[in-house]
């Protein structure tokens, strides 16, 4: 092999076809009087971005032998697997696990062109945004309506969102897939709607944390827009500080088993999974806490508890509860308790 051979071919890093340095190659060759069947298997550097790659190039013919140079001629597997289609930005801010699990698999499936999964998961994903904006209406035509109707989306997108739920349905029933430009279509669009309906509501409630209010004063301490999590807590009024500290030592005081994870948008109380998802809300002085509770099985105080189950929010549980002062603090760690207790 030339020392420094370069060829192309899709780059995952890049996004496009690249040149690559070929930094190892292995030939395989079989033929008789009627079939030629031929193999190279490539590791490849972008000569751009140093990403290595494993490719197979590989072709079966008849009494015609072609040259190794015509790509048009050879099957082409690159791994890991071609990424055309990348998570958008927002992806880590969606407020909902489930969303996060079942955009996963649409991605992965992309990967290796499963057009008929990543068009059936793209419906089953507005089936998921119409539960948490809506709640369960029973059916998916009623959902839609019920979108509509409660005015989460215009007959305008209606129009636009009808032909990509005919697209899931005919890919259920059917046995219809897009080409890969429909999909990108079917995409953009169900992205645009979930990212609309459930992150920038939470996105902008944050913003609002760091707006600065009349006469140029900021509504939390200190001059720096709070971003993440710990940041917000860092910057937050000292009665709300001292509110999260108190249940901060209250939490770890359950176990020896409870870790603390900062995440983004929420502080995660560990057990064997979360028990308790807490999110600082300094302009309204209010701690919200997500517990691994099943609201069925409790008797729902409205004026500091919420079922959630049908409601996107960050981090994990489906009961919220709302920790606004000390004299709080001692019926909110009931729940926490039990919440730790059952994670």
């Amino acid at each position: 092999m030339a020392e420094n051979k370069i060829e192309r071919y899709f780059c995952n890093v890049c996004k496009g076809r690249t040149k690559h340095f070929v930094r190892a190659e292995y030939n395989k060759n079989d033929e008789d009087e009627v079939l030629v069947y031929r193999q190279r298997m490539l590791i490849v550097e972008c000569c751009g971005c140093e990403n290595l790659e494993l490719v197979k190039l590989s072709f079966l013919s008849g009494s015609v032998i072609y040259d190794n140079d015509s790509d048009e001629k050879w099957d082409e597997s690159i791994f890991p697997p071609v990424t055309y289609r990348v998570a958008p930005e927002w992806f880590d801010d969606l407020p909902d696990p489930t969303l996060v699990k079942i955009f996963g698999e649409i991605y992965k499936s992309l990967q290796t062109e499963s057009y008929y999964l990543a068009t059936f998961g793209s419906r089953t994903l507005i089936d998921r945004l119409i539960v948490l904006t809506v709640g369960d209406q029973g059916s998916f035509a009623k959902g839609l309506a019920a979108l509509q109707g409660q005015g989460k989306i215009s007959d305008h997108e209606r129009t636009i969102l009808d032909p990509v739920v005919q697209a899931g349905h005919a890919a259920a029933h059917r046995g219809w897939a897009p080409t890969r430009d429909q999909l990108a279509t079917i995409l953009d669009t169900v992205e645009g709607l979930i990212r609309r309906l459930l992150v920038l509501p939470q996105l902008a409630e944050e913003l609002d944390e760091a707006v600065p209010g009349y006469g140029g004063s900021t509504k939390t301490t200190g001059m720096k827009a709070v971003i993440t999590a710990s940041e917000k807590i860092d910057k937050a009024p000292q009665q709300i500080k001292d509110l999260y500290d108190a249940l901060l030592n209250r939490s770890k005081a359950l176990g020896e088993d409870v870790s603390i994870h900062p995440q983004k948008h929420y502080i995660a109380f560990r057990r064997n999974r979360n028990f308790a998802s807490v999110q600082v809300y300094n302009t309204k002085r209010v701690i919200k806490i997500y517990l691994n509770l099943d609201p069925d099985e409790l008797e729902l105080d409205p004026s500091y508890m919420r079922d959630v189950r049908q409601i996107g929010h960050f981090g994990t549980g489906d009961l919220e509860v709302n920790l606004a002062a000390n004299t709080d603090l001692d019926r909110t760690m009931e729940l926490v308790s039990r919440s730790y207790d059952v994670s």
